[in-house]
């Protein structure tokens, strides 16, 4: 027989207080076990450590995946990345292959980041509900839109995210009680919003200054073209705008694409010492340039 008791226990060492502790007593003919497992009221919800390193000024380094592949998150996590950016706008996976690849990123403690397909709070939820500790969110290019997005994925008092207390980002109904529970999503998650238009490039500090936007991250490629493919030296000093713009609002600033490869170690360190802290390469870049290298020195 096995029995499972639920018991709060009031410990004023955490905030907020009380640890949940789980008795589980299994009993059989010949011996009678009881095992006690705990978890602090704070580690209900997960922590975000991506967030807690850019909050702390620190470099949260991330790999993407465009493609239904757990094993590679898990990889990611196994080499030592802080997030994961599963991308389900130019990739080809839906909320529910994400949740599979997002049960790939808790099983080595890096943050689950999703690039979701579009702005629609309905979209944003689904990811949320998932298990999804960040979203990058495409296409933002003013202050209305980034508020928006804030909204859609806070719980009040922050937005108005539809409540799913029972869900598995709560621990499927066991885990905190809702306003508890409700102020750690709200504190663990992680919000970018993209800017890839000069529309956005000139909003830029209206768009970080809002509230519940935690991040920008300029799309380079898209803000390329959106420029008209100008000369690279007029991309970099929108690129440059963005940075400063974002900086002087006191958020965390990323950039994607921009030379960033990871046969260009140097473009991430310049753009770091510039303030740039949440950075990102892609599984391609890392089959190319392996994959490459070994043929051309076996072919030799």
């Amino acid at each position: 027989m096995v029995t499972i008791r639920f018991q709060r226990i009031q410990n004023p060492a955490y905030r907020p207080p009380g640890i949940l502790r789980f008795l589980i007593k299994c009993r059989t003919s010949t011996h009678r076990r009881v095992r006690f497992l705990q978890y602090t009221e704070n580690e209900m919800v997960r922590t975000n450590r991506a967030k807690a390193k850019l909050l702390a000024g620190e470099i949260a380094v991330g790999g993407s995946v465009n493609f239904y592949a757990p094993i590679v998150v898990e990889m990611y996590g196994v080499l030592g990345f802080d997030w994961a950016w599963i991308d389900c706008e130019h990739g080809s996976s839906n909320d529910s292959e994400s949740e599979n690849m997002i049960r790939a990123a808790e099983l080595h403690d890096i943050t689950p980041v999703v690039r979701v397909p579009n702005a629609e709070p309905s979209t944003l939820l689904r990811f949320l509900d998932r298990g999804a500790q960040g979203l990058i969110v495409p296409h933002i290019n003013n202050r209305e839109e980034a508020e928006a997005v804030a909204r859609a994925s806070h719980y009040y008092p922050m937005g108005d995210r539809s409540s799913s207390t029972g869900g598995r980002t709560n621990r499927l109904g066991s885990g905190l009680p809702p306003a508890e529970y409700y102020e750690a999503a709200n504190r663990e998650t992680l919000v970018v919003c993209m800017v890839e238009t000069p529309e956005a490039v000139a909003n830029v500090r209206d768009i970080a200054s809002v509230d519940g936007v935690d991040a920008i991250l300029v799309g380079s490629s898209d803000l390329t073209q959106a420029m008209g493919m100008p000369a690279q030296a007029d991309v970099d000093a929108a690129i440059s705008q963005v940075i400063e713009g974002t900086l002087a609002e006191g958020k965390i600033i990323g950039v994607a694409g921009a030379g960033m490869t990871v046969d260009n170690v140097g473009r991430f360190r310049e753009f770091a010492e510039r303030g740039v802290r949440l950075m990102s390469v892609n599984i391609q870049d890392f089959v190319r340039q392996s994959a490459g290298r070994f043929l051309e020195e076996f072919r030799v």
